[in-house]
């Protein structure tokens, strides 16, 4: 609302210094059309502005439901389109009439091409994986297909799959507002995302050594835990540090408060002993923050088993998501960005003068 108003009021100071300049040249209706299209205009910029500040991915839980590698037939004839599932294919260019002009009678024609498609081979495979959430096409390792990707042998039905999905995120928008104390030195440490179809690395060290095949076997059993847990829409995040508590603090604003479904389990930790920990979610129960931080930091050290098994517990039984509608509210406390003002300046001081001085030239007057 005020980012609206700070831009309509120098739209109305401009249009009726406008009329003033050009009293006789520039009539109401030609004022209303510039303030329409201005307006317009404006109205477009501000609401790609908060499509582009609240936009976000999280990331949704789910397990493999069916292997399907599909065997098709190829179309072995020319054809002026592509085949719809073989992908190894020879082209041509072909002659397809000609085009014709006439300058000064003068006559000139120039042929026109277009371009066919002939499959290379009369059958090809290919392999899908159909999860809860998508389906995922595993590259092959050669052209037809014929040899079966280990990469698609691995996989079994029932499999943890995790995918990042796009939703608007009010809390991220407004995130700069939701901070009493805001930190310079932010962790450099990016939100986890996919790799290799649908995996995500959820197990993060920062500032403690651990031994590489410990932490990817982590990750390997969160995964299990977040397909365990994904009917309750939570997914878990784990951060090891050796830094202080405030640490914690500094991660939230580092992923803009994070995800509306996020469970963030922070450890401090000398990589044996535990010495704080520190949960924080959306969840509308809030129990489920305090069961895991209170039972984790009993354990006195990392035992990864025992950690996962109670973050699996405590969401199981006290996680309520919470829905972004009840986050719409932030979207008032969502700052404009700088790039909002320069845009919409040019427009109200450079392109609205310039409508004006068009519609006051006789020529152009309605």
């Amino acid at each position: 609302m005020y980012t609206t108003f700070l831009f309509i009021v120098p739209l109305i100071a401009w249009l009726i210094i406008g009329k003033i300049i050009f009293r006789h040249e520039f009539s109401w209706g030609e004022m209303g059309i510039q303030a329409g299209i201005t307006g317009l205009v404006l109205a477009g910029i501000v609401m790609a502005s908060s499509h582009y500040q609240t936009i976000d991915e999280k990331l949704v839980n789910g397990v493999v439901t069916k292997l399907n590698p599909r065997k098709e037939s190829c179309n072995q004839m020319w054809s002026d389109f592509p085949d719809s599932f073989c992908t190894n294919e020879q082209t041509r260019r072909v002659r397809d009439g000609q085009t014709c002009t006439t300058v000064n009678k003068v006559r000139t024609c120039r042929a026109k091409y277009k371009t066919q498609y002939r499959s290379v081979f009369p059958w090809e495979i290919r392999y899908f994986v159909k999860t809860e959430i998508s389906e995922h096409e595993i590259d092959r390792i050669d052209p037809q297909g014929v040899v079966i990707p280990p990469r698609f042998s691995s996989v079994k039905v029932g499999d943890p799959v995790t995918q990042s999905v796009s939703y608007t995120n009010y809390i991220k928008g407004a995130a700069s507002t939701l901070f009493n104390q805001k930190y310079e030195d932010i962790p450099p440490i990016a939100y986890p995302g996919i790799y290799d179809y649908y995996k995500s690395r959820r197990v993060i060290y920062f500032g403690v050594s651990a031994d590489a095949a410990f932490v990817n076997q982590w990750n390997d059993e969160l995964a299990v835990v977040n397909a365990d847990i994904r009917k309750t829409g939570a997914n878990a995040i784990i951060a090891v540090t050796n830094q202080t508590q405030d640490w914690a603090e500094r991660l939230a604003q580092a992923w803009d408060a994070h995800n509306i479904n996020d469970v963030i389990v922070v450890i401090g930790s000398d990589g044996t002993n535990i010495k704080w920990v520190d949960v924080r979610s959306w969840s509308k129960n809030d129990l489920v923050n305090i069961t895991i931080r209170d039972e984790i930091l009993n354990l006195g050290t990392i035992d990864k088993t025992r950690i996962n098994d109670i973050i699996k517990s405590s969401v199981m039984e006290y996680y309520e998501e919470e829905s972004m509608d009840n986050f719409e509210y932030l979207a008032e406390d969502i700052p404009p960005p700088m790039w909002l003002y320069i845009v919409a300046g040019l427009i109200l001081f450079v392109v609205g003068p310039l409508v004006t001085y068009y519609f006051s030239r006789p020529s152009n007057r309605f």
